[in-house]
């Protein structure tokens, strides 16, 4: 009876750190005064889209792999098109098990639990830019697939490989569905699954490699069967391969930051170091003071993955930081599990302490963010309303807001008529083809009704052919705030 108060109250305490945390860092989406963002806004679009009937990719596009797309539909198929509550929800239901896998991997290394899962707040707070993220969704993937390794290498494994086809399928699947929210999310634990796999080989425990490979395989096809299925019925499979992988990678290399500079001299690389150290230092323990050579190394693996993850790309959004934050977390909680006595009590007493510090710091900051664009929505949100009220509603199927804000389709509850349907000029700055569809589509089939910023410089900038189809083809109707509405001529230019 004691021992089910204690889990009781322990549940709720990580049901309240849940929901305070989404209510207060998931700024895009909280019901306490959203300000939509930038990336969270194209996905409301991207899943209203889904909701209303789109094809994925095909009909409305991100380079982010097929698992968001679903993610995203969920909600607003469930609340009836861009509800930002239902995607505040499904974010707190993530962060939730999130924190329950912590509180199981805490209980799996004798560590506190609520001081572990506090550590994780603090990595991910100053990193998740809003919620609705792919890193924040591939989160729970990346632990459920931690808390399988260390449940299973923790102890001595049979040369046989008995017991390990259910954790090494649990892997699988969480390594598929990690990179099919984004191929990089895959990078930390394809990296303990590879180094793993090297340790099992150089101890001669063949048979178990063939097991781990065996139910590695069942877990990628449970997860990635159904998924290829229905890319395939929406005849989308091709383009999902493109965007995912290929552009993605494409969109990677754009940029030309320099990595080293970032790493030592930025916010970015020093957190990235920080989630480093704290992964090698659980790496460590397992090696040295548990002896769990193989786990301990391929924690390090996993480690050097989400370090990895972070600097890929020659794009350093803070977001992609959260990738190597569950296995810093593990690491947290496996030097907490160690220590003993006084050591144990001071330790995490000040862990306690640097978290919350951490947590209030970055609640204030973030708050500010969030009550400064909460202000300034209802002007840029009524805006959007007045004019798209002047499309016609039976020609809202030929409407396009190209290379504006993507919170202007949000606010104005607008549906694109073309699948590049934001950010048109960077998405071809990685891949040229995507310009030249674009500028296809608007000789073939232009769209009636076009919204586009008002008097404002880009970088890059319209593509020259874009630009005269702007200048040749359509017509000013009218203006609210920095946007304006073009309507189409009909003709075909001088």
């Amino acid at each position: 009876m004691q021992y089910m108060k204690k889990n009781a109250a322990s549940l709720g305490v990580t049901l309240v750190l849940a929901l305070a945390f989404s209510l207060i860092f998931y700024i895009c989406n909280t019901p306490i005064g959203a300000c939509i963002g930038s990336d969270n806004a194209m996905y409301l679009t991207m899943g209203t889209a889904l909701a209303q009937g789109y094809a994925p990719y095909t009909e409305i596009f991100d380079h982010k792999g097929p698992l968001l797309f679903i993610l995203q539909w969920l909600p607003q198929a469930l609340a009836g098109g861009y509800s930002l509550s239902a995607v505040f929800w499904q974010q707190a239901i993530f962060l939730f098990v999130c924190l329950l896998i912590l509180r199981a991997m805490a209980r799996e290394v004798r560590a506190p639990e609520i001081p572990v899962q506090l550590a994780y707040l603090a990595l991910i707070a100053p990193h998740v830019a809003g919620g609705n993220l792919t890193e924040e969704y591939a989160a729970v993937f990346t632990l459920a697939g931690l808390l399988a390794a260390l449940r299973v290498f923790s102890r001595d494994v049979p040369k046989d490989g008995r017991g390990l086809m259910l954790p090494a399928a649990v892997l699988g699947a969480a390594a598929t569905a990690a990179f099919m929210t984004r191929a990089n999310n895959a990078l930390p634990l394809c990296a303990l699954a590879g180094v793993m796999t090297l340790c099992l080989l150089a101890g001669r425990k063949f048979a178990a490699v063939r097991r781990c490979a065996l139910g590695c395989l069942t877990g990628v096809l449970i997860v990635g069967g159904p998924i290829v299925v229905w890319l395939t019925g929406e005849g989308a499979l091709g383009e999902a391969i493109y965007a995912s992988i290929t552009h993605n990678m494409m969109y990677a290399q754009t940029g030309g930051g320099s990595r080293l500079q970032i790493l030592l001299t930025s916010g970015y690389g020093w957190a990235a170091m920080l989630m480093l150290g704290l992964s090698l230092a659980g790496g460590a323990v397992l090696f040295f003071a548990r002896g769990r050579r193989a786990l301990g190394l391929s924690v390090a693996g996993c480690a050097l993955g989400g370090f990895m993850a972070a600097f890929i790309s020659h794009k350093f959004y803070n977001h992609y930081l959260i990738v190597g934050a569950p296995c810093a977390a593990m690491g947290a909680a496996l030097i907490m599990g160690e220590l003993r006595g006084r050591n144990r009590r001071n330790a995490v007493a000040g862990a306690c302490a640097v978290c919350a510090v951490c947590l209030i710091v970055s609640g204030v900051s973030v708050n500010k963010t969030r009550a400064m664009g909460y202000d300034e929505l209802d002007t840029f949100a009524a805006d959007a309303r007045e004019l798209y009220a002047m499309v016609p509603e039976d020609e809202r199927d030929s409407f396009m807001a190209y290379r504006v804000e993507p919170r202007w389709y949000v606010c104005a509850k607008a549906l694109p008529c073309m699948r590049f349907y934001f950010l048109q000029e960077i998405l071809a700055d990685a891949d040229p083809a995507v310009m030249d569809e674009i500028v296809a589509e608007f000789e073939s089939d232009p769209p009636a009704w076009v919204v586009i910023y008002y008097n404002r410089e880009f970088g890059p900038p319209y593509d020259p052919r874009v630009a005269e189809i702007f200048e040749t083809q359509y017509e000013f109707v009218d203006a609210r705030g920095q946007y304006q509405l073009l309507a189409h001529t009909g003709g075909e230019g001088e």
